[in-house]
């Protein structure tokens, strides 16, 4: 199985993007300022699908750099949400926050940059070789660990066969039951997903991918396609999100991105607010306003349709379910 992703297929600079929209004078600042914080990197599939003349485009907004992100407050690192994440971390690769599940942080790289992200790191690294076995007999050694979550940044991103051995690894301890892949492969790169890969994936069920689906204009034909054939083999799909203020934060876009999806057999699991960082503070919505929109949609559309509600108590560092 070969890797079919290479820097060809990626929009890094002021000039590449400039082919796909009418970039304003602020983005164009926002992109040469923000560079060294977290710099550009959209996918060309996602640029196909940004509105040329609209700089107030939700899509822009979420692979855009903007100015905004260069402000800061005095109570970052008070409120950044995993400010604490070391302590639960006990070899490189896992956090083990929760009991009976961990995060195989298994690489920091991504497809492309998301500008709410609360992860941004200026070196990518994947969890391979001697620091991808400490991981794997971390979880051989606790049998309590029955649900693994391949995260990130993208899982899906790089070479496949090492994430084939990745997973054949991890599935090969009995007390694992359950393997979890979280995603925006499908939305950034659905041209990824050969007949080969998707067989792949398949060999490891049971399997849940959840893909981070924050917009409606992201299930473009190409995506749906791939979630139908996904579905088709087997992998469980869910979607999660976090409810960003600019971006989705409407009822009506809510209730057609996750009727979408779930036409597409892709269930809404969960919506965040409050997931903050230093530089995105901008796209924050508060807590009673994300309730509200739940609230909205409940009793308009299928109750599959409406996701759970959940936020990091900042008080304890636990996942509180709202809703």
């Amino acid at each position: 199985m070969s890797e079919c992703w290479s820097k060809r297929d990626i929009i890094t600079t002021e000039a590449q993007l400039g082919g796909y929209v009418t970039l304003t004078e602020e983005e164009k600042e926002g992109i040469r300022r923000c560079r060294q914080i977290m710099p550009m990197k959209i996918t060309r599939h996602y640029a196909g699908l940004l509105e040329r003349d609209n700089p107030d485009d939700p899509l822009r907004k979420m692979v855009i750099p903007s100015l905004a992100e260069l402000v800061r407050y005095a109570n970052d690192e008070e409120v950044d949400t995993h400010k604490d994440e070391a302590k639960y971390q006990p070899v490189e690769g896992i956090i083990h926050r929760y009991p009976g599940k961990v995060l195989l942080m298994y690489t920091t790289a991504c497809f492309a940059h998301c500008r709410f992200c609360f992860r941004s790191e200026k070196v990518a690294t994947t969890l391979d070789g001697l620091r991808l076995d400490k991981a794997l007999d971390y979880l051989r050694s606790d049998e309590s660990i029955r649900d693994v979550i391949f995260t990130g940044g993208d899982p899906m991103h790089g070479n496949p066969e090492r994430l084939e051995h990745a997973l054949a690894e991890v599935r090969s301890i009995p007390h694992v039951e359950i393997i979890r892949i979280t995603t925006r492969a499908p939305i950034f790169a659905p041209e990824i997903f050969t007949d080969e890969l998707v067989a792949m994936l398949s060999r490891f069920k049971p399997l849940i991918l959840i893909t981070s689906c924050i917009h409606p204009r992201e299930l473009s034909d190409e995506v749906c396609s791939v979630l139908d054939r996904l579905s088709d083999a087997g992998i469980v799909l869910l979607q999660q999100g976090p409810i960003l203020r600019g971006l989705n934060d409407d009822a009506d876009t809510l209730r057609k991105m996750y009727e979408k999806l779930v036409q597409h057999r892709t269930i809404p699991y969960y919506a965040t607010w409050g997931i903050l960082s230093p530089g995105n503070r901008h796209f924050s919505l508060d807590g009673e306003s994300a309730r509200k929109l739940i609230r909205e949609l409940e009793n308009t559309t299928s109750g599959f349709c409406v996701p759970h509600l959940s936020t990091l108590d900042q008080n304890n560092n636990k996942t509180r379910t709202i809703g």
